[in-house]
């Protein structure tokens, strides 16, 4: 029952049916069915106990924490404001890693992902050819998005390349027959004409990453490296203006650098807890356009740590885990990983949900993979070193394309 409410609940996350029918919108269905998951969650914990016991768990908790006392200096209010903007992508999360008990669930989860996005996609084209989605809405500038966490064509383009690397194994998979290969081809090109038509240079650069990881851990041989790199030179020579034309030297490209220089200075301001959750834009008119840039201004080396140590632990508990249930898997979330992480250097995207299913799904294969807690997920000093190093890592490249890229004019 517990699953069933999480499929029920991703649904309503990505297609908003009171944003859809007019004479539904004073219905809040996400939250009415938010309480609903959360009751059938409690009775199903007390009568399977189940705790968050992976890294990748607790350091979302404690970022969550960090996001709230971030605003402690400000106001106490300001502090529960931010507890309370987290806790859907939490209960989200939490929602996924409680739910997903078997390697048949994680299966179907994924397929649901993918007809969701499909969903996405085909609105989007119709939005383009007729000028309005579902629930009218309209383009921005020319580029498709969606209604509700989609309303922004970065969003949309996001979800695009999170789905893209499962859709390749689907065709590339060796018991696939000619017609379910054709069919999931189909699904891909959909998919990608609707992620060019969200004219997202974030996603493009997102998609090529994916698709070298996807070739090279599908294939393990540099012929087939050296296709996916071909694949990301077409794809960018064909994209849309706006991909096609990246320099650093130009405008939209200088305001993104300018703001990062910006977060720098908040960071060394604040450099502990940062200046607030959700506070960049009182400090630049802009955001950072820049997930890691975004966290360290927001909330300082901490946070930031926090950040990155959820995606190390992404990539490690998908790396160390070798159960043959979800060997299936690990590629495809590796890859998606891959080209997630691309999009957030280029997006502020670090509270937005669609970021943490990725990691929960991650966190739920990798804990499928290895029932044994002590196997490989359990958190060293060791670790907790890499993601410092990491994250230093992370400071340096920011401050080096900072100092190198960025063109100050005026006095």
């Amino acid at each position: 029952m517990l699953y069933g409410c999480l499929i029920l609940y991703l649904a309503l996350i990505y297609i908003r049916p009171a944003e859809i029918v007019a004479s539904w919108e004073t219905i809040p269905f996400l939250e009415i069915f938010t309480i609903v998951s959360g009751v059938v969650a409690a009775f199903s914990l007390a009568a399977k106990p189940r705790r968050l016991r992976l890294p990748h768990d607790k350091l979302l908790l404690a970022f969550w924490v960090v996001i709230s006392i971030s605003n402690l200096l400000y106001w106490v209010w300001a502090a529960y404001d931010s507890w309370m903007s987290f806790m859907p992508v939490v209960f989200c999360y939490c929602l996924i890693r409680f739910a997903v008990q078997r390697e048949t669930q994680l299966r179907g989860l994924i397929y649901v992902l993918v007809i969701l996005t499909m969903v996405l996609a085909i609105n989007g084209i119709v939005q383009y050819q007729t000028g309005f989605g579902l629930g009218d809405v309209t383009m921005q500038l020319g580029r498709i998005r969606g209604t509700g966490i989609f309303n922004d064509p970065n969003d949309l383009g996001l979800s695009f390349v999170m789905a893209v690397p499962f859709l390749l194994v689907f065709i590339t998979g060796p018991s696939v027959n000619l017609l379910s290969r054709l069919w999931w081809l189909i699904q891909l090109a959909l998919v990608l004409l609707a992620m060019f038509y969200t004219n997202s240079r974030g996603a493009i650069v997102g998609l090529g990453a994916a698709l070298i990881c996807f070739t090279f851990l599908k294939f393990r041989r540099l012929p087939a490296s050296l296709v996916g790199i071909a694949l990301v030179a077409i794809i960018i020579a064909g994209s849309p203006s706006r991909a096609s034309q990246m320099s650093y030297d130009e405008e939209s490209a200088q305001s993104r650098i300018q703001s990062w220089a910006e977060g720098w200075i908040m960071l060394k301001s604040n450099p502990v807890l940062g200046v607030g959750h959700n506070r960049f834009t009182d400090y630049n008119y802009l955001v950072a356009h820049n997930s890691f840039v975004q966290t360290f201004a927001e909330l300082g080396l901490v946070g930031a740590f926090c950040f990155v140590g959820m995606f190390y632990w992404y990539f490690k508990g998908l790396v160390v885990t070798k159960n043959g249930a979800t060997e299936r898997w690990r590629v495809p979330l590796l890859s998606s990983g891959v080209g997630v992480l691309t999009c957030s250097w280029f997006l502020s995207r670090q509270y937005v949900v669609v970021l943490y299913i990725l990691l929960a799904i991650g966190a739920s294969a990798a804990a499928l993979g290895s029932p044994d807690k002590e196997d490989g997920l359990t958190m060293t000093w060791r670790d907790g070193l890499n993601i410092a190093l990491l994250t230093v890592v992370g400071l340096v490249a920011v401050n080096i394309s900072i100092r190198t890229m960025a063109v100050w004019t005026g006095g």
